[in-house]
């Protein structure tokens, strides 16, 4: 019963995500392989990695005016893949807040804050260009979307901390960074449609 108490204990102090995990991503058969061991970080990468903070240029005043500007893009973005344009426009205002030139510490940048390799597998070559950015997040969105069966909400979160995040641990990982994305693009949502997203 000791002992029983003495790992309880430990695991409070302790919980499991504070262990850090890596992944090896197979791209043939789409699948991932988790381990806590990674002698290599050119081949494996840390289950938990953050987008970081965005950096806006100097002087940039978020402006509800803006939040119109690229409807026609969104438009056609939802009409090409089959995404609700509002869950666009609400992941591209918690991104970005419609920056088309954000560029945030971890190296996402433009209007759906592509990072890097997401560009490259989207096809997106020029990431500031609004058009490229809207239409290559919402393809990779919808990657997602069917990735997670439908469930928006853990699409959401693999959005944001990446898919093998949310296939560890079965649902939103316990980033706080990600928690406070889902929310904040359920709130946004709401607030466009005024229903529930999830």
């Amino acid at each position: 019963m000791r002992i029983l108490l003495i790992l309880f204990v430990f695991f409070l102090m302790f919980p499991a995500y504070a262990v850090e995990y890596f992944y090896f991503y197979d791209v043939e058969t789409d699948t991932y392989t988790y381990t806590n061991q990674c002698m290599d970080k050119r081949i494996c990468k840390s289950i938990k990695w953050s987008k970081g903070e965005v950096k806006h240029a100097k002087g940039y005043v978020f402006n509800p005016v803006r939040e119109g500007r690229y409807d026609g893009i969104i438009k056609r973005a939802s009409e090409k893949h089959g995404v609700d344009f509002f869950l666009i426009k609400s992941v591209i205002k918690a991104e970005s807040a419609f920056d088309p030139n954000a560029v945030s510490v971890a190296g996402a940048k433009g209007l759906m804050q592509l990072m890097p390799d997401t560009a490259a597998e989207v096809g997106v070559k020029n990431v500031f260009d609004p058009e490229q950015n809207i239409m290559g997040g919402t393809r990779y969105l919808k990657k997602l979307i069917r990735r997670f069966k439908n469930n928006r909400r853990n699409a959401v979160a693999g959005y944001n901390a990446g898919p093998a995040a949310v296939n560890f641990y079965n649902g939103i990982p316990p980033f706080d960074e990600t928690v406070n994305y889902v929310k904040k693009v359920g709130d946004f949502y709401e607030k466009y449609t005024g229903k529930v997203l999830w």
